[in-house]
């Protein structure tokens, strides 16, 4: 009984640990919400598609090294969970040395990057060249994006989930305003977008290098104390790179589902195309919501894997599924209510509103099918434990890209985006339960963890 009412465990903290994430994650989809409704206003659907397109080969780039914010959280938790401080510090350093190289390698690749892009997407000649002119801009921001990516892990690894909200809530409410004063106020229409999000990311950096590494805060202290020695230790760099490796083909998996959502739907036309940015865009509203309990199961999670508390860890998942399962619930239930106001709000084209209008069925499936899958990946994240999330995605993948597949065989009008979206609830709903199957294994993991 004194386990069931433990502080870690109860409904209580896992929402003290959630909440700020929650209102903090929504100001982020709600940035590409802004940018797909001001291009919704202009009079061609590529813009839309412009954007679309630009945006999926950035996240490409950014989800190629998405390790850095969950492997720094694992990492993170872990050690402030075993009480080893210093560790804590070096992962932080670790972290934005990997961010800055890789984020301005990326950058010296981009005429590459854009020459691959041409190579392989198919759209209209509009929305590829709209694409162009937003990567050749937002390109600049990756490196900030991959460094505020590790100061997310790691604020999330220590459970300072307010401080999160500082970062997240800075980012993307400047995103909003920049894009709103450099499209509608200066007509720089896909570039505003670009820069905006460009601006707002280095921003967003500069704040919280100044709020996390003033004098007054316990982590500044503890990085200055990181010897050479502890920062080239092997055996940590080993388990990041291992991190890496299977978080990398996991999220570029990812990114693949939503490009054969975007690609498919670009093969029918420039609305179909549109109308599933619209979805996508949603789909982010949606799973930023439900991740500010993933991200509270993480932390958790690793804080009793390092502890070695298995009978808590047992606890605080069930609460915390219970808890984003009722959320879950609730988001259906207000897109039901709301999609009058909500689709006027992302397009005045006629031909969207009603195509969008015909398939907002999934739109309300989507929250019941991926509050699990969200739900096990903080659990398997905060465990630090990322082999099963590799490989319950290429199963999920594998079913999604052959359901594609032989939908497609015979007809490949607007009845194809139906599919589409059911393949995509399907993937969804495969990842929640093959790792709920894997479960024993963090258990095994918060038995043996430290010792």
């Amino acid at each position: 009984m004194i386990i069931t009412t433990a502080p870690h465990t109860s409904y209580r903290r896992i929402w003290q640990l959630s909440w700020p994430v929650m209102v903090s994650n929504i100001s982020l989809p709600l940035v590409g919400a802004v940018d797909v409704a001001m291009m919704g206003h202009l009079p061609d659907p590529a813009f839309v598609g412009g954007v679309a397109l630009g945006g999926l080969v950035f996240n490409f780039l950014y989800l190629t090294f998405g390790f850095l914010r969950m492997g720094t959280t694992g990492l993170t938790a872990l050690a402030a969970g075993a009480g080893k401080r210093d560790e804590v510090a070096s992962v932080f350093i670790r972290g934005h040395l990997l961010a800055f190289i890789c984020g301005f390698g990326v950058v010296a690749c981009l005429p590459a990057i854009l020459w691959l892009t041409n190579l392989t997407l198919t759209a209209s000649a509009d929305s590829l060249s709209h694409m162009e002119t937003y990567l050749e801009i937002r390109i600049w921001g990756l490196p900030a994006t991959l460094a505020n990516a590790v100061i997310l892990g790691s604020l999330f690894g220590l459970q300072k989930m307010r401080l999160c909200m500082v970062q997240l809530l800075t980012v993307n409410l400047m995103n909003i305003l920049l894009s709103m004063l450099f499209v509608l106020g200066l007509g720089w229409e896909v570039a505003g977008v670009a820069l905006a999000s460009v601006c707002a990311e280095w921003v967003g950096l500069g704040l919280m290098v100044v709020i996390i590494l003033r004098p007054s805060q316990p982590m500044i202290h503890k990085i200055k104390s990181v010897s050479r020695e502890q920062l080239k230790d092997r055996a940590e760099w080993s388990k990041l790179m291992a991190i890496a490796k299977n978080l990398s083909l996991r999220t570029l998996l990812i990114w693949a589902v939503e490009a054969l959502l975007i690609s498919q739907a670009a093969r029918i036309g420039d609305v179909e195309l549109a109308s599933i940015q619209i979805i996508l865009v949603l789909f982010g509203f949606i799973a930023f919501s439900l991740d500010g309990f993933a991200h509270a199961t993480e932390a958790l999670t690793g804080q009793m894997v390092g502890n070695r508390n298995p009978s808590g860890l047992r606890i605080m998942i069930r609460k915390s599924c219970i808890l984003a399962g009722f959320t879950a619930v609730l988001i259906s239930c207000i897109l039901f209510l709301l999609k009058p106001i909500i689709l006027p709000l992302m397009t005045s084209q006629p031909e969207l509103l009603h195509l969008t209008s015909q398939i907002w069925i999934w739109v309300l499936a989507i929250p019941l099918s991926a509050f699990l899958a969200f739900q096990m990946d903080g659990v398997f994240v905060g465990a630090a434990s990322t082999l099963h999330m590799r490989n319950g995605m290429i199963i999920a993948f594998s079913v999604f890209a052959g359901l594609i597949s032989i939908l497609s065989v015979g007809f490949f009008d607007r009845h194809y985006l139906d599919g589409l979206l059911f393949a995509f609830i399907l993937y969804l709903i495969i990842r929640g339960i093959y790792l709920v199957a894997c479960l024993p294994s963090v258990m095994r993991l918060s038995q043996t963890s430290g010792s």
